[in-house]
C-alpha cells in the first residue's frame, strides 16, 4: 500500500478556485479500484491551506494515477493558485518527504 499526505498551501484567496479546479480530479480518482482513499480537505484555522489524504493499493498503482489526463490537469493548474506544497509519500516502511514551492 502507499499512502500520501500533505498540505498544499494556495496564493492569497485562492483555496476555493484550486479545489473547484480538483473535482474533476478527485471524482475520476475515486472510480480508479486501485485508489482507496483520496481527499483534499480545506483546513479551518487557515484560509490557503488544505489537507490532502490519500491510500492506494501500491506504489504502481499510483504512478498509474500519476500518468492520467486528469492529474496532468490539475498540476497544471499548481503554479497558478498554488504557492508551496509539502507531501510525505508512505510506502510500506518507507517515507519519502517533497518540499516544492510555486514561488
Amino acid at each position: 500500500m502507499k499512502c500520501i499526505i500533505g498540505f498544499f498551501t494556495t496564493k492569497p484567496g485562492q483555496r476555493e478556485a484550486y479545489l473547484r479546479a480538483a473535482q474533476d480530479h478527485l471524482v475520476k480518482s475515486r472510480l480508479d479500484p486501485d485508489c482507496l482513499y483520496i481527499e483534499l480537505v480545506p483546513m479551518p484555522e487557515h484560509p490557503d491551506r488544505i489537507l490532502l489524504a490519500e491510500a492506494f493499493t501500491s506504489e504502481e498503482a499510483h504512478r498509474r494515477h500519476e500518468d492520467t489526463d486528469h492529474m496532468r490537469a490539475l498540476w497544471a493548474v499548481g503554479p497558478l493558485l498554488l504557492s508551496h506544497v509539502v507531501i510525505d509519500n508512505v510506502i510500506s516502511d518507507q517515507v519519502q518527504h517533497i518540499d516544492e514551492r510555486f514561488d
